[in-house]
């Protein structure tokens, strides 16, 4: 059975991947509940999904997003074959504030399919948006063509609770209607420290109508979810 272009469902399919890893890297994650911390925590667990994706889908595609408040492509989508150590790529980012799930998610719409998101009807905001693109779209234009053919995942992960002004819940009802599958992951001392009702309404749903959501407090536990979604999805 297959699920393609269908709101908040799983493709079921044999196609290549791109996935998209959204990191939270707000001040909160160098809190040491995982050791050495919640962000050294994180880039293992990415570092682990590279790892199997180069010795079982050499092809498939990772790019890595880091938000706070804003988002910035810290990798642009390259074959994991090709991809080496995550550690600098991710302590060089340099961004301010507090933690907006919008930022991350509008990007990662611009790496999947080379356009800025614009509001319906408002012919100043696409006027705009054609002179301001988004942060990282240069990079993703070049990526994008192609992309009808492959399967397109993210996962957000995150230790604290969206802070922006704009509700999430709308552009990633957007992705998962283009076909996007959104793993969302919440990590902290318990789960009273993320907004978990507002990320399963950003993740997917599962044919069997399981959401793809869940908290983990260890980083033994993060780094064997990676290592599941790490393979391909199949269908339930």
């Amino acid at each position: 059975m297959k699920y393609l272009n269908f709101a908040n469902h799983i493709q079921a399919n044999e196609l290549p991947e791109m996935l998209l890893t959204l990191i939270d890297l707000s001040g909160s994650m160098e809190i040491s509940d995982m050791k050495p911390t919640r962000r050294a925590a994180a880039i293992k667990a990415n570092q682990e999904i590279i790892k199997v994706k180069k010795q079982g889908y050499p092809n498939d595609k990772i790019g890595v997003i880091g938000f706070q408040d804003s988002a910035k492509l810290l990798l642009a989508p390259t074959p994991s074959y090709r991809i080496g150590n995550l550690e600098k790529t991710i302590d060089n980012a340099v961004l301010t504030g507090g933690t907006d799930f919008v930022a991350p998610l509008k990007l990662a719409y611009n790496c999947f399919f080379g356009r800025a998101i614009t509001a319906p009807g408002n012919p100043i905001t696409k006027m705009l948006s054609s002179f301001f693109l988004e942060p990282g779209i240069d990079k993703c234009l070049s990526i994008a063509s192609g992309n009808d053919k492959i399967t397109k995942r993210i996962i957000l992960l995150t230790d604290g609770e969206h802070l922006g002004d704009d509700n999430p819940t709308n552009i990633a009802t957007r992705l998962k209607k283009a076909g996007v599958i959104i793993d969302c992951i919440g990590i902290g001392g318990s789960p009273g420290d993320v907004d978990e009702k507002l990320l399963k309404q950003i993740a997917s749903r599962n044919p069997d109508g399981s959401i793809r959501y869940c908290f983990i407090g260890s980083e033994q536990k993060l780094l064997r979810k990676y290592q599941t979604l790490a393979h391909h999805i199949r269908a339930i």
